[in-house]
């Protein structure tokens, strides 16, 4: 089944790569009813991690509407001209907590370009960074979740290990947040398998089955910001019982070797999207364990070319359209962040709920606002 995921720059991307359309502008209005009123929350307000904008409509109780403004944080990117690995400098820092997906989407746009054959031993090192990634951040939107709770105990039993991911994605790869790790040619990394993921899996574990036990935390997630949208990605998408998942679809990194399994819900709600991030860290944890990290490179060559890039990270859908110059100097590029997505899926799922629920359900998407808005020159 052909199916569309979102905008990347001036074209559609689907699940089979393929960018022959230009995506219509989407133009978004609203009229308020009568004796509603705009609640404005943000663009800082406690709460929020990233400065953002939320137009609240409501008479009161029930949100009747809302409407996201994320360009506090807009930014241009001058990339347009520079070499390869020049470029990577910008694109990692884009958002440094997906800065492994970011990078390694943007790679397999230029290498599949320029028709480079990547060595087998490169791409699980790639797998076993995006999955360290997701480990990351799918603890700490569950600790995000605790924190609008007031859950102190869990929530920084939670901050704990994701300092220790942190600690290890340091030790083997260089920096915590995988800067200067990849680049065109190869990856630095320190060669073997990922040691203390067992402990990493028994903590989870513990905690995870406490929060589902607890009756207190999970009536905040159950029936909050339901969603059932055929344009999910994502988590929110699996949360549906729907099995739209870039690792099973894109065939530039090799899971299903690794037997890799979807994990998805039935709810379609906060609770569903908490519930599909703890099964994934075990699944990630998993495919973790299977991968042995060789430090390899390949020769790169100057060409022309243009391609598609995509990756699952851990919000979705994440992708670059990038075109090279016989230089090999970056011409075009154009960036689909999931947060985008995510940020659309938001704001019909509040609709019916009330500004209590909006916590819970803005933090079970896992939006970065930092990677919205960027414009590359």
């Amino acid at each position: 089944m052909r199916r569309k995921i979102g905008k990347l720059g001036k074209f559609c991307l689907y699940n089979d790569g393929y960018v022959e359309r230009e995506e219509e502008i989407e133009k978004r209005t609203y009229t308020p009813a009568y004796g509603s009123f705009d609640f404005v929350y943000g663009p800082s307000a406690g709460g929020l991690m990233e400065s953002v904008r939320l137009d609240i409509i409501t008479f009161g109780e029930y949100i009747r509407n809302v409407i996201v403004n994320p360009y506090y944080k807009s930014r241009t990117i001058k990339i347009k001209g520079k070499g390869i690995n020049d470029a990577l400098l910008y694109i990692e820092r884009i958002n440094a907590p997906f800065t492994a997906s970011h990078t390694i989407a943007f790679l397999m746009a230029i290498e599949k370009a320029l028709g480079i054959e990547v060595p087998y031993e490169l791409l699980l090192d790639r797998i076993a960074e995006i999955e360290l990634e997701r480990i990351r951040n799918n603890l700490l939107v569950i600790e995000r979740l605790t924190e609008s709770a007031g859950f102190q105990v869990p929530m920084n039993s939670l901050l704990w290990l994701v300092e220790k991911v942190n600690r290890i994605i340091g030790k083997y790869f260089g920096h915590r947040y995988f800067f200067g790790v990849n680049y065109y040619g190869g990856i630095n990394v320190e060669e073997g398998k990922i040691k203390d993921l067992e402990i990493i899996e028994k903590e989870f574990n513990d905690l995870f089955n406490s929060l589902i036990e607890s009756r207190i935390f999970i009536d905040r997630l159950q029936g909050n910001g339901i969603i059932e949208d055929e344009e999910s990605i994502g988590p929110a998408a699996r949360a549906a019982n729907l099995e739209y998942d870039a690792r099973n679809e894109e065939i530039g990194l090799p899971y299903k070797d690794l037997e890799f399994k979807i994990s998805t819900y039935d709810s379609a709600d906060a609770f569903g999207r908490f519930i599909v991030r703890g099964k994934e860290i075990f699944e990630s944890l998993n495919m973790l364990s299977r991968i042995n990290l060789k430090k390899i490179e390949y020769k790169g060559k100057l060409a022309e070319g243009k391609a598609i890039g995509r990756v699952e990270s851990p919000s979705g859908d994440l992708a670059y359209y990038v075109e090279v110059s016989n230089e090999g100097k970056i011409s075009e590029i154009y960036l689909l962040s999931p947060s985008s997505v995510n940020i659309k899926l938001f704001s019909k799922s509040m609709v019916k709920n009330i500004f209590t629920d909006l916590p819970f359900n803005w933090e079970s998407f896992g939006i970065w606002i930092s990677e919205i808005g960027v414009k590359f020159e």
